[in-house]
């Protein structure tokens, strides 16, 4: 039977949202509020074990908040693929993941769907 092993990663945020509301008299600066990417977490395909009854259904979401520091904090799985290697490894991507520092722009609420690639390793 071949092994199946995660060949590609790919990070998609569905939907951002400023927590905090800026108030009427602050500025809301676009572009030095904008969260960017400045390091992802390594990527180290392996193998992928399926328990008895696993079953890959869906690519797994990660809801997260981006603090203003560009740390993530509170990653949950929100919706599960059905396997729980698959699972961890998104989770982990995302608590892995540094965001560049936004001060004075508040929490950013995000989910990111994970897209998995499978390849069969004979």
């Amino acid at each position: 039977m071949p092994r199946l092993a995660i060949v590609g990663l790919l990070l998609a945020a569905i939907s951002t949202s400023a927590q905090e509301q800026p108030k009427a008299t602050q500025s809301y600066d676009v572009k030095k509020c904008a969260p960017k990417v400045i390091r992802k977490a390594p990527f180290k395909p392996g193998p992928i074990h399926f328990r008895e009854g696993e079953k890959f259904s869906s690519s797994p979401i990660i809801s997260f908040q981006i603090l203003e520091s560009g740390e993530v904090a509170n990653a949950k799985l929100k919706r599960s693929s059905g396997v729980a290697d698959i699972d961890s490894f998104a989770l982990r991507s995302i608590k892995e993941t540094k965001y560049n520092s936004r001060p004075g722009c508040g929490i950013i609420e995000s989910d990111a769907v994970i897209t998995v690639d499978f390849t069969a390793n004979d």
